[in-house]
């Protein structure tokens, strides 16, 4: 499996897409235009992400 790249290959399981791959080590997300429910799911998926690779969150 390619190494570096489980954050962008996790939220595209999740269907957050537009990161590009590799690219994923500092970027800007902009949830401009997203119901109240769909920015609550991508900060869920980035805790999952987060608990499953063991990484604290800030």
């Amino acid at each position: 499996k390619r190494r570096g790249f489980f954050l962008y290959d996790e939220l595209r399981e999740r269907k957050i897409v537009g990161i590009q791959a590799g690219l994923t080590k500092h970027f800007k997300l902009n949830t401009y235009g997203l119901s109240l429910d769909k920015v609550k799911n991508v900060a869920n998926a980035f805790k999952e992400i987060a608990e499953k690779y063991g990484l604290k969150i800030g």
